[in-house]
């Protein structure tokens, strides 16, 4: 018996009618990657993809630490270990990340501003004394072995300030969102705003407010302007704290590169130098950044006890804080610098 060449049981021939066949490029699928476009756009954003990345890693690593530092500034806690204590006796395990994920988005976009206008800045500064002088700041920095000059230093400093300039009026209404939250549950009342809050074991039960509702009432009782309090006091941290931290950290990194020789490891020079960097400054602008905290805490709470507040939390130290600060900031730091070179490293060797 003959089979109908129609039938579903014909065997094949070529002369059989077939669909046309979905064409697509030789060795390509429809979740085909494009391993040359993405190294190209690796290669041409690598200061914000890894400065982006290291922010989130960096980030969430210290909160904990950045939590017990507001706190300390904006309240007479003896010290640390009693701010930490305290948390947990009243707060919870929340105590430690408020304020952490909400404006995570925001940190991360800051720093990506700062970094990229930091390495916009330097080389624009290193070209126009270039051609003033002869001699390019950057070349020399590059050169293996080479030690600091006034000129680099000068080139590292003078971008930092402009780069925190730049990102301060992003900045601060983010940072200002943050301290609030994270002070809420202890400015919400009368009894919380008193040197004595700490004692009170009633505030565990106290409502949070979150990110997005404290921008709302700040906005609904100050205006738009209200998100700006303590706008100058940031401004001159970030400015002059900015261009201590880049040529802090250059210079450092420099040094420490000569004495570890060729090395090129990220885990090395600069985990040293983010260490240095990230402390020297703070003893410079943190008397500003307590200022500037105690400012923006106060603005949300019974509107006839902000001033009492004010009052309470002035009787503290100007550096209140600075021992937590200080360790935060160096293991965000060392964190923050040696993920950001690493990935620039990989980045540099892609094809």
């Amino acid at each position: 018996m003959t089979l109908d060449k129609h039938s579903e049981h014909a065997p094949y021939s070529p002369a059989r009618s077939q669909p046309a066949p979905t064409i697509m490029p030789t060795g390509k699928t429809w979740w085909y990657f494009d391993e040359a476009a993405c190294n190209r756009f690796l290669k041409d954003y690598k200061t914000q993809v890894a400065s982006a990345t290291s922010t989130v890693c960096a980030t969430l690593a210290v909160t904990p630490l950045e939590n017990v530092k507001t706190r300390m500034q904006t309240h007479n806690f003896r010290n640390a270990l009693v701010c930490a204590r305290y948390l947990w006796r009243t707060e919870g395990p929340r105590g430690y990340v408020a304020g952490a994920l909400p404006p995570l988005a925001s940190v991360t976009a800051v720093r990506v501003l700062n970094f990229s206008t930091y390495n916009a800045a330097k080389h624009r500064i290193s070209r126009f004394i270039e051609r003033t002088t002869g001699q390019s700041p950057l070349e020399q920095y590059n050169q293996p072995g080479s030690s600091p000059t006034l000129m680099t230093l000068g080139t590292f400093f003078s971008a930092g300030l402009i780069a925190g300039l730049i990102t301060a009026p992003l900045a601060c209404p983010f940072e200002l969102a943050k301290n609030v939250v994270q002070t809420s549950v202890l400015v919400s009342n009368r009894a919380q705003a008193s040197p004595n809050a700490v004692g009170d074991p009633s505030l565990r039960n106290k409502p949070r407010l979150g990110t997005i509702e404290a921008i709302r009432q700040i906005v609904q009782r100050y205006g738009f302007r209200g998100l700006y309090t303590g706008f100058k006091l940031h401004t001159l941290r970030d400015t002059l704290g900015s261009g201590l931290y880049f040529s802090v950290y250059e210079t450092v990194k420099q040094l420490a590169a000569k004495e570890l020789g060729p090395d090129k490891s990220p885990f090395g020079a600069p985990m040293i130098a983010g260490a240095i960097c990230s402390t020297v400054p703070w003893f410079c602008t943190y008397p500003l950044d307590t200022r500037k905290t105690r400012a923006q805490s106060v603005l949300l709470g019974k509107t006839s006890e902000v001033g009492e507040a004010s009052a309470a939390v002035a009787k503290s130290s100007m550096y209140k804080g600075l021992s937590i600060i200080l360790i935060r900031t160096g293991v965000n730091n060392m964190i923050l610098l040696s993920i950001f070179e690493y990935i620039k490293m990989r980045i540099n060797q892609l094809d």
